[in-house]
């Protein structure tokens, strides 16, 4: 059963997003320290050699090898996913391949000292062993957050795989007219979090009610252009050819494929 949160975006808009649960998270887990192993392990054979010529040698150089690779042994772990989540904007090589992504519960990228938080306090959910409290903590809270996530203000989602991440328009062709492209010229410039947002609601609205999506809908008009008075119902098909607008002109991408509707709302 599917568990959706609501975010409150910074524009003060209420998006649903997916939470991951344990399962895919402990996959996507193994997956990271598989990773992580095949970093230590020429490590640790190399201090095994180190270790065993200084044996030979002195007893004091052992202990500072020991030192060194228990060291080694508990950083690379946390740089690791520190600076996947990082680099990777929220996802680890493990994440990448579950589908799943850290987000603020503002909905933006993780910043780099709520990773660094989120990821330090493992150590804690490691607890009693097993992943077993960090489990616990998943299981009984309402977003299926860990304890790293509750101090660091972050959340895992998981997000639609490429395959199925198509934006259907259900009003708009991919054509824009010419006299609606002068008035989009003159409206107030998106932010690239506007866009994000307005992309979200638009492969996401199908998961709502339709007086949900009427309101939400709304919502991101008044936010982003307020200067704007749609006709009732005709919100979501301002939006849509909206988006289209700001991705042929100021976010070209190729993601997500874009399918026009079947039949075009006119005027």
């Amino acid at each position: 059963m599917k568990n959706i949160v609501t975010i409150h975006t910074p524009e003060h808009i209420q998006i649903p997003f997916t939470t991951a649960g344990i399962g895919t998270r402990a996959l996507a887990k193994l997956i990271d320290f598989f990773c992580i192993g095949i970093a230590i392990f020429p490590l640790g054979i190399i201090g095994m050699m180190i270790a065993s010529i200084a044996e030979t040698t002195q007893g004091q150089i052992s202990s500072v090898v020991t030192a060194i690779l228990i060291f080694l042994a508990s950083a690379i772990p946390l740089a690791y996913f520190v600076f996947t989540e990082y680099w990777m904007k929220g996802q680890t090589i493990g994440k990448r391949v579950m589908g799943l992504r850290v987000i603020q519960d503002n909905g933006k990228n993780p910043s780099f000292f709520s990773v660094f938080l989120r990821n330090l306090l493992q150590l804690a959910d490691l607890l009693p062993g097993l992943y077993l409290l960090g489990m616990i903590v998943i299981f009984i809270h309402r977003q299926e957050k860990r304890l790293g996530d509750l101090v660091a203000g972050t959340l895992v989602i998981a997000e639609k795989k490429e395959k199925q991440e198509e934006l259907v328009f259900q009003y708009a062709t991919l054509h824009l007219r010419e006299e609606e492209k002068e008035i989009f010229v003159r409206l107030s410039p998106a932010s690239g979090e506007l866009y994000l947002v307005l992309e979200s609601f638009l492969l996401r609205r199908e998961d709502l009610s339709s007086h949900v999506r009427q309101k939400l809908a709304g919502e991101i008009i008044e936010k982003g252009w307020p200067e704007i008075q749609t006709r009732s119902g005709y919100e979501e098909a301002f939006l849509e050819k909206v988006y289209l607008y700001l991705r042929q002109t100021r976010y070209p991408s190729h993601y997500p494929k874009v399918i026009p509707a079947s039949f075009p709302l006119a005027g």
